[in-house]
């Protein structure tokens, strides 16, 4: 492969927790509206601004709750989300999102549905839901064949407001797509725009405020995140690879099509590969965590290297 095809970037760690954590573990992260970045951890949620510096410690009760996903609302408050929950019987069933205050009072419950797969939330409130397969299906009481036990995540793509009711959700007949069978990946890139792309045919879909979903085909199989702007997506590899990224653009000669601008490798600059566990885009940004240090790029910064080779 010619070196412009596979280039390699230096990337440094945007932030590194292990210190703030002090041997605690680290369920998950999440990033919110505003590029910052909210890791939860037993009993806190530690909030760090878009600069990697840590803005704020929220600490948490949650007895018989195992969150996996955290996102900032308006007011100061946090959205704390559960990835599975019980069907029990006609609107009767776990309720796995909870809303706290910024002092850690909880102050309403909902049900978001079983098999969750990420939970982004816009600037004003609004939360998209996407499902994997048995959030689809149906799981735990879910999916037995009757209106009742219908899942929530059945059109794998769900958005809810802050109360936790649906406002919407995908579409694919009207989209030109598939069903949604598990939603891969999900970037949502502003308060009026939001990208998906799902197995099993896995297209690229744009879905904007009163407009139809614009959709684009791709050759890749597998990839879990991706970085997208009005031009260029960035994928973080493929089932075979995730330490190669896949860097197209959205247009080639004018027609919607996906067309190949380069493959890129990240890495620190002791040469380490960027392989990151999880990874999670927002708009035109890509992060990902490798242990305790987050890395994030931007499509500029790759474009500008994949344009050093044209």
């Amino acid at each position: 492969m010619r070196a412009r095809e596979r280039t390699t970037l230096q990337v440094e760690p945007f932030l590194d927790f292990s210190e703030v954590l002090k041997g605690r573990e680290a369920r998950n992260w999440s990033i919110g509206p505003a590029n910052d970045l909210w890791l939860l951890t037993s009993g806190e949620v530690l909030h760090f601004d878009g600069t990697g510096a840590l803005a704020a410690r929220l600490r948490i009760s949650e007895p018989g709750r195992q969150s996996h996903y955290v996102q900032p609302l308006p007011g100061g408050e946090v959205a704390l989300v559960e990835g599975r929950c019980r069907f029990i019987a006609k609107d009767q069933h776990e309720r796995n999102a909870a809303v706290y205050t910024r002092e850690g009072a909880r102050v309403r419950e909902f049900t978001l549905g079983d098999g969750i797969e990420d939970v982004q939330a816009t600037s004003d409130g609004r939360l998209w839901v996407s499902y994997f397969d048995e959030g689809v299906m149906g799981n735990r009481g879910w999916g037995r064949g009757d209106a009742d036990t219908t899942p929530i995540g059945v059109s794998g793509l769900v958005l809810f407001d802050s109360q936790g009711k649906c406002l919407s959700d995908y579409d694919a007949e009207a989209a030109g797509t598939d069903i949604i069978v598990d939603c891969y990946a999900l970037n949502v890139a502003s308060d009026d725009e939001t990208w998906l792309y799902f197995y099993s045919e896995f297209p690229l879909v744009r879905l904007r405020s009163g407009e139809p979903a614009t959709v684009w085909k791709t050759p890749l199989r597998g990839a879990t995140a991706f970085a997208v702007n009005d031009t260029h997506v960035l994928f973080n590899g493929t089932y075979e690879s995730h330490e190669y990224f896949q860097l197209f653009s959205l247009y080639d000669r004018g027609a919607r099509r996906l067309k190949p601008q380069g493959t890129f490798r990240f890495e620190d600059g002791a040469g380490t590969p960027w392989r990151p566990t999880r990874a999670c885009g927002r708009g035109s940004w890509l992060y990902g965590v490798d242990g305790t240090r987050v890395f994030r790029i931007d499509l500029d910064t790759v474009l500008a290297a994949a344009n050093a080779w044209s």
